[in-house]
């Protein structure tokens, strides 16, 4: 007798995992029936997996965002630093999710993402820096190829995508204003002295975590001997200067030496006494650039900064710039700026040492205006 199609079959083996939330908050739930045991167990895992990681299957194939965030803690986030933890996360949440995330993983085609590409920009709406862009695609290559390997797509849609990128990573001085602004700034906000480390010492971001009470000598000089890494985690470790040339001796201006904090081992630290954390360090510099935002006349609603007055893609690298800049107006020769910058190439230093900006040509136009002023 031919079997009717409502022919109630049985399993060995049944379990309802829940696998997601519907917008009313109700779970949805998938049925898991298998009659080999091990079969069984294997897709218990692996459902209870997804769903610890945050994971939402809904139907019989992933979308992109499920299988970006499955990759990312199955491959990445066991075994990067913080750092790098950061980095794909807002390349996910910021890039490439708000596009193609909704998409089912098969269905990716090339030109998707590299319109994905085409289309990236900042918050600003100004284009990405082609660094920013190539990580992005390192990212995009990454979650695509292991899917491939894992048999979820039959070939990797990210071949012979390319870097579109019109945006340079920008690496300027400080325009007057700007500092003047940082300087105001500094003089009463809780990480003023962190800031003028870079801004009046030249110090590189790193090496400003490591720095304590008993690098400073008898003459007021601060001895750089050590900066700090977070590839291991939010925790810093001391490590070597980037360069054998990064070991020198910087002159501390006497008001900063100041307001250095020389009650601990380090001159900036937690409660426990122990190097600022990665998430420390970032808060300072979004508190501080911030004020500095509303120094300089941001507009703000409700406390949200809706027009910037202050560049938005200013890094404490230009505060590093500057000083160098500094350095040449104040007629330091090329050799001791390059020691005071611990550059290993003067070249390096010349990059930036003989970058004349519009304020330089006007300062020589006044001075021939009046050779005999001064």
């Amino acid at each position: 007798m031919p079997e009717t199609a409502d022919k109630k079959y049985t399993y060995k083996y049944v379990k309802a995992i829940t696998v997601g939330h519907k917008p009313d908050g109700k779970p949805i739930r998938k049925y898991i029936r298998e009659n080999n045991k091990a079969v069984f167990e294997q897709k218990v895992r692996y459902y209870q997996n997804l769903n610890a990681k945050g994971v939402q299957i809904v139907g019989k194939t992933l979308t992109v965002e499920q299988w970006a965030w499955q990759w990312y803690h199955t491959y990445k986030a066991p075994k990067v630093g913080a750092s790098q933890r950061i980095n794909y996360e807002t390349n996910l949440k910021r890039h490439i999710l708000p596009v193609i995330g909704m998409m089912s993983l098969p269905s990716v085609k090339p030109y998707h993402l590299q319109q994905l590409v085409n289309d990236a920009r900042r918050e600003d709406g100004q284009p990405l820096a082609q660094g920013t862009v190539r990580q992005i695609l390192y990212t995009l290559r990454q979650m695509f190829e292991q899917a491939e390997i894992n048999g979820m797509i039959e070939i990797s849609p990210c071949r012979r995508i390319e870097n579109t990128a019109t945006g340079k990573t920008t690496r300027r001085a400080l325009t007057r204003e700007e500092e003047a602004v940082v300087r105001r700034v500094a003089a009463r906000h809780w990480a003023g002295p962190w800031v003028l480390l870079m801004l009046d010492c030249g110090l590189r971001r790193g090496e400003t975590v490591p720095v304590g009470k008993v690098d400073l000598t008898r003459d007021g000089l601060l001895r750089i001997t050590s900066s700090a890494t977070y590839a291991e985690g939010n925790q810093a470790k001391a490590k070597g200067t980037k360069t054998a040339a990064g070991e020198r001796l910087v002159p501390v201006p006497p008001e900063l030496l100041a307001r250095l904090d020389r009650s601990g081992r380090y001159f900036f630290h937690g409660e426990n006494g122990k190097m600022v954390t990665l998430t420390r360090l970032r808060r300072m510099w979004t508190s501080f650039h911030r004020a500095c935002d509303r120094e300089a006349g941001a507009k703000i609603y409700r406390n949200k900064i809706i027009e910037h007055a202050f560049a938005p893609e200013i890094t404490p690298h230009y505060l590093r710039h500057t000083y160098c800049t500094n350095l040449r107006r104040r007629g330091i020769d090329l050799k001791t700026a390059q020691y005071l910058m611990g550059h290993a190439s003067i070249t390096t230093t010349a990059n930036i040492y003989n970058h004349v900006d519009e304020e330089d040509i006007a300062n020589l136009q006044r001075s021939v205006a009046n050779p005999f002023s001064g």
